[in-house]
């Protein structure tokens, strides 16, 4: 897992942006209302169903290929060039992602279901790429209840790719 230094507040921004687009997508395909009701720390957001108030703890987390591809999507090099990045390479970072994760999860404080988000930066994979027979993800076990995986469709590079991992 890439760790970039940002503050708090750049932090907060990036994950409550990637919750707004979670709920929104995750809202229209399984019919409920999810809103944001609490800022956490672990997890990073408490979110509750309007419709029949059940509340689920929501972690968020950014995939990056590596430091310099995170700095670059923050605006922190001017570069606009990446070496290589292969799609098994990106997939086996999603791995490591999810590992790391599965093992904080069970130090956290909290009662209720969790969720955990992966959202994906890579403007250069899709999900027929990332998630094709030949790359074989396998995801780990863990207290999260759901995993999701976020991503931009092509060309419009809206975030509007949700699939669920687990």
């Amino acid at each position: 897992m890439i760790e970039l230094k940002t503050t708090i507040d750049e932090k907060e921004r990036i994950e409550r942006e990637a919750l707004t687009f979670f709920l929104r997508l995750y809202n229209r395909r399984k019919g409920t209302k999810f809103r944001f009701l609490r800022k956490r720390e672990r997890p990073d957001f408490e979110v509750i169903d309007r419709i029949s108030g059940k509340t689920v703890g929501v972690e968020i987390s950014h995939i990056f290929h590596d430091k310099k591809e995170a700095m670059m999507f923050m605006g922190r090099d001017p570069s606009s060039v990446h070496g290589i990045i292969t799609a098994e390479d990106h997939v086996g970072v999603l791995v490591e992602i999810l590992k790391k994760k599965a093992e904080k999860v069970r130090g956290y404080d909290y009662k209720g279901p969790m969720f955990l988000v992966i959202r994906d930066y890579s403007q250069t994979f899709d999900l027929k790429t990332l998630f094709g027979y030949k790359l074989g993800l396998k995801v780990p076990r863990s207290d999260y209840r759901e995993i999701w995986y976020l991503s931009r469709s092509k060309p419009v590079k809206k975030w509007d790719e949700l699939v669920r991992l687990r």
